[in-house]
């Protein structure tokens, strides 16, 4: 990371202790900063409060409050363009087969995640991921972003 710009900020959503730790530690050492969330609500108030340049989650929260967190976000006008990463024990297939996986409540297609990872997920593989979609939203949004964060 450029001296010069602040780190990346990344939502964590994960209930699973070492999982979160694991997350967290491997970011910070490689220069983004991670807020960790455990469950659904506290993950959308991270969400909403910090506007993150990526959010991880894990897609099997309890009670499905990983696909309804997914959900949440790309039905909130204000955090619907934020790059989301899913982790789940499912292969990718059976998790799309998953009722809520890619419809919200009301019946509207949602898109797919950005990308999706089979837990636990390989640190180098991980990374690799996260640093392409935080390059992708940098250029994306530009410098008008600053605005609104």
């Amino acid at each position: 990371m450029a001296a010069d710009r602040p780190a990346k900020t990344i939502l964590v959503v994960e209930d699973e202790p070492d999982t979160s730790i694991f997350l967290s530690n491997l970011l910070t050492a490689n220069g983004y900063c991670p807020i960790c969330a455990m469950t659904l609500a506290e993950g959308l108030k991270e969400a909403v409060d910090a506007c993150p340049d990526l959010i991880i989650i894990n897609a099997m929260l309890p009670g499905e409050a990983g696909i309804r967190l997914y959900q949440s976000l790309r039905t909130n006008h204000r955090l619907c363009q934020i790059p989301v990463v899913m982790l789940s024990t499912l292969d990718s297939s059976t998790f799309y087969r998953c009722p809520g996986a890619k419809r919200s409540p009301t019946g509207r297609p949602i898109p797919e995640p950005e990308a999706y990872l089979q837990k636990p997920p390989e640190a180098d593989e991980l990374l690799a991921v996260v640093n392409r979609l935080c390059a992708t939203c940098s250029a994306d949004l530009g410098e008008g972003l600053g605005e609104h964060r």
